[in-house]
């Protein structure tokens, strides 16, 4: 089990990457900061369950990064309104807020998807990694992601069938 140094050592050596990762996936710093300091509050209380069968990096990165989804999830929620039809998709293709508008899509069109998946399909369609890569990360079989994504696909695909379809027209 880790202790108060060792996790005094992983926030000096990790907060600086997941503070990075979380501002890209929520696009603002003072969100990103309270998303790192409960990443580490998370790994905390639940430091028995890490057993050191994936490095710790790891195990932070897919806290951080299932924390932002979930923050997103809530905004949108909380009436911060994410268009999904073409026409929201104007001039939005590239700039620093394509990552965070990406992300807010993300989050609405996962909605019901379990965190394993979801963690695969961000590591796969905002990080841009390989199957190989994320296999390797989390320690899955390739064979394992790619179905993975395949279910992602199938589920966010139903899910742009329903927004679209409850959408108002303009």
């Amino acid at each position: 089990m880790v202790d108060k140094e060792e996790a005094a050592e992983l926030y000096r050596r990790y907060g600086p990457a997941l503070f990075r990762r979380c501002r890209t996936l929520v696009g603002h710093d003072d969100d990103a900061h309270e998303l790192v300091q409960e990443t580490f509050f998370q790994f905390w209380r639940g430091r028995q369950r890490f057993e050191g069968r994936s490095a710790p990096f790891t195990f932070l990165y897919r806290i951080a990064t299932n924390l932002s989804i979930d923050r997103l999830r809530r905004r949108t929620t909380a009436g911060e309104s994410v268009m999904l039809d073409e026409a929201s998709h104007e001039d939005r293709s590239s700039g620093p807020d394509r990552p965070s508008t990406a992300l807010s899509e993300l989050a609405i069109l996962t909605e019901g998807l379990d965190e394993q998946t979801l963690t695969i399909a961000v590591m796969s369609h905002v990080d841009g990694l390989t199957q190989e890569e994320i296999a390797e990360a989390l320690e899955l079989s390739r064979r394992t992601i790619g179905k993975k994504l395949k279910r992602f696909a199938e589920h966010t695909a139903e899910r742009a069938k329903s927004v679209v379809e409850v959408s108002p027209a303009r």
